[in-house]
Formats: structure tokens, sequence, C-alpha cells
């Protein structure tokens, strides 16, 4: 049967073919080094052993391991397999310290992201297959670590093993802690089945740390277990790289206090399966990073751990019992206080004398960094038991979630209307409670602040003389009013850092993930060898009513790459350093005389632009201009494209959407690059704009 095609479908057809496209040799395809997976991901102290980093993308010409963290692993060899596979021989020193540490690889296209190796105690063991049923289930002597791996999709693997009647046994899967990611399906999600014999389930577990399954048991005769592992929703593939602990050994879940002060030891008492009970000095570092993830020497055979966060305020614990407004604690400003919701329907009140106008920033740390099991609600009261304010999910992280969802966790800005005490209840919205269910409650004085973060945390400069750009964003508060000075430090010599400038004219205040974006970019010197590559940081600064507020900006490095899609909205993990790497050249380096150009509102700049390409490039190429933004974007204007025998073009740039301020700009090579999700392609070095009323 004939039918009529609705106008507006007609119109949308007529739309979609008159719709401009790119001129042809436009695309280009960026190299994009991802390392995918580490397996093995750990290994024994004193150890000598074999281990493949793997990536789909572009990890051909690898030649060497960086690695973050502490000391005591020396890389022996390394060797490309192909553009997808890198090995490399490890010699682990017999006092290496346990823990995990941060690897990447250094290969012809720059540095790849981060991915974990841990160093334990206990003698480790590598998963051989046939596995996949109960009768041919691998034989291990507990304790032990299993390296394992959950390939193909529909993979299972079974593993025997003795224990002795009256033993605690422990079975604990590695695998969503450290970023175990199956390309295309997301974050690794197991369950873990204790078997006897016979094949009867004696226990089971799936999500107890995040997604990670942890089983303990206590055996009630002697004879032979199985563990059996399988990825839910038939998840696996060659990146589904888990580390499972079988055995009678502590398995630290969680600690409390779960942070402290920078430069400040702090007593931590660790909680687990067989985890002994006690109190642990550890000492808080000071830097940048936010949190840490803590092992003690007595607790580390299987290399498990429990992450700290770092604060900036004096620290206190919370004081039970204060479930209700009479029992209220003393909350300092500023400060931090730790706590926990040691029962369901815990309520915690917290009391502090405010002057009128007085304001107070309150803000939760507890799924964040933590992956606390509370899910917080923050009220505050005035002493006559009237609520003024509350939130309920409203932490402030960067654009790109810095995490594997977005975390619930509170924050509340709060300005008091006249004199007197004011009370502050903090409660969880999903029944969540005992030794997991922690947070940190800090508050901080209401008054002008930022933070910064950047991305990538490896930035690829595409050639000797090249320079590439970066993103920076900002999250302001308490009425900040003054433009923020942006600047690279720590650059050796031959190295070029742009200063930047975040107008508080363009400021959009904005909830949930979105903040102001800057540009800002480094150039490596002609003469710097190809595969150099340096730290650096990020530093703002902003002068308002005499006061100087300067931060560091917090590197992060994307970690769940999907096939095909470079969504802004990918999760990242927060990197302890940036780093600039020289990367082999693409298809332009581009350059431009001008450092700095003025424009009044409505009027159009024209950017003049070198472009330099190999002798034998024969395509049509395309540019365009880039600079910040608060939306997910970066482009200021269409593409235009460059013959191949073009070297020198004026771009014009008509400014037509901009609130007066000064702005950091580039050219851009077009369609190289996804500035926002950490793609950056070549580009001139940085422009300051200066828009005119």
């Amino acid at each position: 049967m004939l039918k009529l095609v609705p106008q507006r479908l007609v119109l949308l057809i007529i739309a979609v073919a008159l719709w401009p496209r790119p001129a042809r040799g436009q695309l280009l395809s960026h190299p994009n080094p991802c390392l995918d997976y580490v397996y093995f991901a750990g290994g024994r102290a004193g150890e000598r052993l074999t281990v493949d980093f793997g990536g789909l993308n572009r990890l051909d010409g690898g030649r060497e391991i960086v690695i973050d963290g502490p000391p005591g692993i020396t890389v022996v060899e390394v060797k490309p397999v192909n553009t997808a596979q890198v090995q490399a021989t490890f010699q682990i020193a017999p006092d290496a310290a346990p823990g995990r540490r941060l690897v990447r690889v250094l290969g012809n296209h720059g540095l790849s992201g981060f991915r974990y190796f841990f160093v334990g105690r206990l003698p480790e063991h590598i998963e051989k297959e046939p596995n996949n049923t109960i009768e041919s289930a691998e034989s291990v002597v507990a304790p032990t670590v299993i390296n394992g791996r959950l390939n193909p999709a529909v993979d299972v693997d079974f593993f025997r093993f003795q224990a002795e009647a009256g033993q605690h046994v422990v079975a604990a899967v590695l695998a969503h802690g450290m970023d175990s990611v199956v390309r295309g399906k997301g974050l690794l999600d197991t369950s873990l089945q204790l078997l006897d014999s016979d094949g009867r389930t004696l226990a089971a577990a799936e999500d107890t740390l995040g997604l990670d399954p942890v089983l303990d048991y206590t055996m009630k005769s002697a004879g032979s277990y199985v563990v059996r592992v399988q990825g839910l929703s038939y998840m696996g593939g060659v990146d589904a790289v888990y580390r499972l602990t079988v055995g009678a050994v502590p398995y630290p879940t969680h600690a409390f206090p779960p942070g402290g002060q920078r430069g400040r030891t702090v007593e931590v008492e660790l909680g687990g399966p067989n985890v002994p009970a006690g109190r642990h000095a550890v000492a808080v570092p000071t830097g940048d990073f936010p949190f840490d993830f803590a092992v003690t020497d007595g607790l580390a055979a299987s290399s498990a751990d429990v992450p700290l966060v770092r604060g900036d305020w004096p620290e206190t614990i919370e004081a039970e019992p204060n479930n209700d407004q009479s029992a209220a604690v003393v909350l300092q400003v500023p400060g931090t206080v730790n706590a926990r919701f040691d029962q369901a329907g815990d309520a915690d009140w917290f009391r502090t004398p405010l002057k009128k106008g007085q304001g107070v920033v309150i803000e939760i740390a507890a799924q964040r960094y933590l992956r606390s099991a509370a899910d917080t609600l923050v009220e505050v009261f005035d002493a006559a038991g009237k609520k003024l304010a509350e939130n309920d999910d409203g932490a402030m992280f960067a654009g790109q979630c810095e995490h594997d969802f977005a975390a619930a966790d509170s924050r509340l800005e709060f300005t008091a209307p006249q004199d007197g005490d004011y009370l502050v209840r903090v409660t969880d919205q999903t029944g969540a409670s005992g030794p997991r269910a922690v947070y940190r409650l800090t508050a901080t004085p209401l008054e002008p602040d930022f933070r910064l973060f950047q991305w990538p945390d490896v930035l690829p400069i595409w050639g000797p003389g090249s320079s590439s750009a970066f993103v920076v964003q900002v999250q302001r508060w308490g009425g900040l009013a003054a433009d923020i000075k942006l600047s690279i430090e720590g650059l050796p010599t031959g190295w070029t850092g742009s200063v930047g400038n975040l107008p508080a004219s363009s400021y959009l205040v904005s909830s949930g993930p979105l903040g102001q974006k800057a540009l800002l970019t480094i150039t490596a010197a002609p003469d710097i060898a190809p595969l150099t590559h340096v730290p650096f940081r990020v530093v703002g600064r902003a002068e308002q009513a005499g006061r100087t507020i300067e931060h560091a900006a917090q590197p992060l490095c994307r970690y769940l790459y999907q096939s095909g899609s470079f969504n802004d909205r990918l999760p990242f993990r927060p990197s302890p350093v940036a780093r600039a790497v020289v990367a082999g050249p693409l298809d332009a380096r581009l350059e431009t005389s001008v450092r700095e150009l003025t424009v009044k509102l409505g009027g159009t700049v024209e950017i003049p632009v070198r472009v330099h390409r190999p002798p034998d490039s024969k395509a049509e190429i395309g540019i365009t201009v880039d600079g910040e933004t608060v939306s997910a974007g970066c482009g200021w204007r269409a593409p235009m494209t460059i013959k191949p025998d073009q070297t020198e073009v004026i771009l014009p740039l008509t400014v037509t959407d901009r609130r007066p301020g000064t702005y950091g700009i580039v050219v851009s090579r077009s369609w190289a690059s996804d500035l926002r999700a950490g793609r950056p392609g070549p580009c001139t070095s940085l422009i300051l704009l200066h828009v005119q009323p």
C-alpha cells in the first residue's frame, strides 16, 4: 500500500541532503594510544615476570613503560608485539612496597593513559585454560592471588583449593577496583561463588566493593573446595582482567577515619575479613592529588588496599550519640568531620555558630574517591528547628565525570539570615549503614574561590616544533568576580607553555557537571627528540578584594574508551602528574605570528596561519578555531578547507556570541581532535583574544 510521506519528514530529508559536508580529505585518523588492560596485573615482591600491555588503539612502537608510584619495579626489557600489544619484563625488588602503581606505554603516538599494576607478598598464580567446569577446575595452593581473564564473553573460571576445618577463608575479586573495562560494554562486573567438592553452593557474592564480590566463609570441615568466577551479562574479552585472592588471609575493605589532613599522620582502623583489630599510623602525603590507596605492611599480603582522602583543614571524628538536635556536636569552620552511619536510620547532627550574612559551604565526600555505600542528604536548620536549606546530590566535580557514575554526594552553600546557632543534619537516602557507610563532611567559609581540572593528563605534541592544546575547566563559587589567570609551570628548557585567561565576564553559573572551560597550549622546540616526555602543572590565580586565590589543576586521565565514541561524558580518573610528550607528526603543523588580537563585539578579526605539510601530502585539510566554552564543544567557527598547494591562509573569525573579556583561542586541525574529550590535535600556540563592548 502506498503511504503519503509526512511533510516534516520530507523537509528533514531535504535538509540532510543539502547540509554542508566537510571537504574530501578533511577526515584524519587520530592516533590515540589507548591502554585497555595490563595482564598480569600484579606480581609478588622479588619476582621477575613478563607483562602484557594491550590496547585496540595504537600502541605500536612501544619502547618504554612509565611507572608512577612507590619505587621497587625495574623495567628490564620492552618489546613491541604489534599495534595493539607490548610486552615488558618487570623485576620486582624483594623490598618493594606493597600496593598499586600506575603504568603507561610510551610509543610512536605518545604516552597512553594509565592502568594499575599491583605488588603483593602472596604467591601469584597465572590462570590456565581450560577451567570452565567444576570437573576441569584448576588446582591452586591457597593462600594465593590468581591473575585471571574472562575470555571469551561466556567464559567461566573454576579454581580448586584445599582448606582446613575452622579456617576463615576469603575469596575476593579485584576488577572494578582496578578499572577493568570490557570495550564496548563498560566496567567488568563479576559474580563469585564458593562450592563444595560436589558443586553445592556454600556462599555467593556480587557487588560487595562497588561491582567487586568479596566472600568470607568459615569452613565446616577439611577438604577440597572450588571458587567460581563469572562475568555478569556475559561480559568478557581479552581486556576482562581480574585478580582473585583466595586463602585465610587479611583482606582490608574499609578504613576509619577515611582520610586525614595533608602532611599529618592519622591513626586508621582497617576492617574487613580476617583483619585484626587495631589502629595503624598512616602518613598523609602533601601534594595536589585528592586521595591515596593505603596499605599497611602487615595486611598487604594480597596487595588489597583502601582509599584515603587527603584534606586541607583540621580533622575531627564524629562522636556518637549525635542522633538528634539536642545531641548535635560542634562543627568547626573550616574543618572536616569523619563520620559514618552506624545503623539503619542513623542521623548525624552538627552545630555551628554563624553571624548574620556569614556563609558556609558544606560538602560531602563519600561515593567520590571512597566508593562509600552512603548516599547523603544535607539539611540546615535554625536553633528553633526550622529547615532553611537542603541538598541531596550537588557535589561539584569535573564536567567529564571523575568516577564511574554520577556521584550522589551533597554540597550546599548557606548564608545565615541572622546571628545564632545553626544545625546541620546528615542522613542517608538508601538505608545504607555499617562500617563502609562512611563520609567526610567539610565545612569552609563561603567566600570567592574556584577549582581547576585539566585533561588530558598526557598531552601529545605532534612532532618537534609543534603545538597542542588541552582543556582546563573551572568551577567557581562564593561570588568570584575576577578573571582567573592560567599558567603552565615546571616545563624544562626547550618547551614553551602559554598563559591563558578565564574571564569572569563570561562565567555562567551551572549546576552538576558543567563548568567554564578554557584552552592552554604547549609547544616543543624543533630540536627536541621524538618521544621525549616532561612533567608540568597548571596553576590558576585570581585577585579579589586584596586576596590572592591560587590553585593547581587536577589532571584527569580518561579510562573508559568506547569503540568509535568520544562522548564528553566518558569518565576520567584523577592522575598524580601531567606530562607532555613529543609524538610522531601528523599531516600538518600549524603556526601563527600573532599572540594577541583585539575585536569589538560583532566584529571580525583575521588570523594569519602558516601550514607546514609533509612533502608527499596531497590531500585537502580543514582548519578551524577552538576556544573557551561552557558547553561540550570547543568550536568557534565552521572549518575552512585548505588546498594541497596552500601554505599560508587568512582565517576570519567573527565574534558575535561572547561577552566582553579576554579569551584564549587556537587555530586547530579540524576533525583531527576532540579537545573536550581529551583528544588534542595539531594547532597553533594560544592567541589571547580581547573582546571589547
